[in-house]
């Protein structure tokens, strides 16, 4: 488990996140644009480095220390579409003894397309501090997608990518209780049809059912719906 002190001053941080990559990211827009019309991602590396100073800033004054700025090796980028990539990038935190009291992990999604931030960058605290052992922990999923956070969308770039159209997607991780014999042993196939009726009522279509550690995951997906 992650030291609680450590990952409160992580949350903290992300509050002061929250207004310094909005402030360089308006602020430097059209900069950022002419950059990666010129040299891509490398766009997104500057904003970076730009945005985290005051989170470092708050770091040094709260009398821990982060050895290093971004740096592509330590980062790794497996996640989305190319309109909206999920990077996550580490510091390792020391405290004033020089120890590594954690990691504190950034998550941008950006577009390959266009320089565009799809949802807002977010902070989170890792206990882990060795390379090996960080990007192991971020290759699951439970890690950085979390339940109990809004995320915050930007609106889209006005150049016809992506647009308002799309899928959204679900799945149902209980669907095999239904293929389960009844208890006197009979089997029926009403408790499915109830089952995949109940999503159809939202208009959930059935794309797929695959075998997944001993259970069933059935994927649904339906057209996204206008806001």
């Amino acid at each position: 488990m992650t030291d609680a002190s450590f990952a409160a001053r992580i949350r903290n941080a992300d509050k002061v996140l929250s207004a310094s990559w909005r402030a360089v990211y308006q602020d430097k827009k059209a900069d950022f644009d002419r950059m990666f019309s010129e040299h891509g991602d490398r766009a997104y590396g500057v904003w970076i480095q730009e945005f985290m100073g005051p989170v470092l800033e708050y770091l040094s004054a709260d009398g821990y220390s982060v050895k290093g700025s971004f740096n592509r090796t330590d980062s790794v980028e497996n996640w989305g579409p190319p309109e909206e990539r999920e990077r996550c990038i580490w510091y390792v935190v020391y405290d004033g003894d020089g120890i590594p009291v954690g990691t504190m992990v950034l998550q941008v999604y950006h577009s390959h397309l266009t320089f565009h931030v799809p949802r807002a960058p977010h902070l989170f605290a890792m206990e882990a501090t060795e390379r090996e052992q960080i990007v192991k922990t971020l290759s699951y999923a439970s890690t950085r997608v979390r339940w109990d956070r809004k995320e915050e969308r930007m609106p889209l770039p006005d150049n016809g990518a992506g647009g308002e159209t799309g899928w959204d997607y679900a799945t149902d991780v209980s669907i095999g209780d239904c293929l389960h014999p009844a208890s006197d042993g009979q089997r029926s196939s009403w408790t499915l049809d109830e089952a995949l009726s109940h999503w159809g009522r939202y208009g959930w279509d059935l794309v797929s059912v695959v075998p997944s550690c001993g259970t069933m995951v059935a994927f649904f997906k339906r057209p996204r719906r206008q806001a």
